[in-house]
């Protein structure tokens, strides 16, 4: 079993020497990386890569910010290329790992062929054991995700595999062969947010067996990339891909996006209602 990683890269200097030290402690040797650099002019990730990493790692430069989606999905391309690649690991770089962190993994994804993707328990880094996901659901009613757990304690330690229909893509391993079968890929248009969760849709509508396993944890810098949930960018895309996925997926709740707006003039929320405006401009 050899796992290709994928790790894509955007104003990750604060973060990429946490990782790169992850990486190298592994216990799992079986892998490689690709890094696929967004952040077009900086130079400083890609420096320290090569001087440090102490696995086999390709790296890519985009000549202009593609987003995460399509990211991730150069990466899928390029080791479904690979004939020694079994898994494919989708793995942010804003995270901390133990040393066995790849080989809990594959020992789970070698005992038990009905698992074809699995995911591990985040913690917020710096937190203590604070959860930011500990297993999660589409909700259709909610037009997004929900993470069981979020911001309490695991309850959930008693279980040791159980399934899912939704985890985020910070963490996400699957076996490669999926992609082959099914031709599932991350919705490009969206640039960034809610690419997990319709690539979740689309996993769950293939019938992909998708597993939460909470013995396998990290930790994670939440929203190091950008700037936080409350920035201007993270707040446009939330709501722009938000009110586009309603349309997409033709859910009822599309229809009380003109009241929202109206909320949102009188907060003030200006970002939001340009962002729901722009969503129908997408194709």
């Amino acid at each position: 079993m050899k796992i290709g990683i994928i790790t894509v890269l955007y104003k990750s200097s604060s973060v990429i020497e946490g990782f790169i030290n992850s990486m190298n402690a592994q216990t799992w040797s079986e892998f490689d990386i690709l890094f696929i650099e967004n952040e077009v002019d900086e130079q400083y990730c890609e420096t320290y890569i090569r001087n440090n990493s102490n696995f086999p790692f390709m790296f890519f430069r985009n000549e202009k910010n593609e987003g995460v989606a399509r990211g991730n999905n150069q990466g899928i391309e390029h080791y479904i290329a690979q004939d020694d690649i079994t898994h494919i690991l989708f793995l942010n770089n804003d995270i901390i790992v133990d040393s066995n962190f790849l080989e809990k993994q594959v020992e789970i994804m070698q005992t038990h062929p009905n698992v074809e993707a699995l995911a591990p328990k985040i913690f917020y880094h710096g937190r203590g054991e604070k959860i930011w996901y500990a297993g999660g659901r589409l909700s259709y009613f909610k037009g997004g995700p929900v993470h069981f757990g979020h911001n309490k304690r695991d309850k959930l330690l008693g279980r040791e595999l159980f399934r899912i229909n939704y985890a985020p893509t910070c963490s996400l391993i699957i076996r490669k062969g999926i992609f082959q079968r099914t031709g599932i890929r991350m919705w490009e248009q969206l640039f960034v947010y809610q690419d997990d969760y319709v690539f979740c849709k689309e996993l769950h509508k293939a019938k992909v067996r998708l597993y939460y396993i909470p013995s396998i944890h990290l930790q994670h810098k939440i929203s190091i990339s950008t700037g936080g949930h409350k920035s201007e960018f993270s707040r446009y895309y939330l709501a722009r891909n938000w009110a586009y996925t309603l349309r997409k997926f033709r859910n009822i709740f599309v229809l009380i996006l003109p009241f929202i707006m109206i909320l949102n003039a009188l907060r003030g929320s200006h970002i939001e209602n340009r962002a729901i405006i722009d969503s129908v401009k997408m194709p």
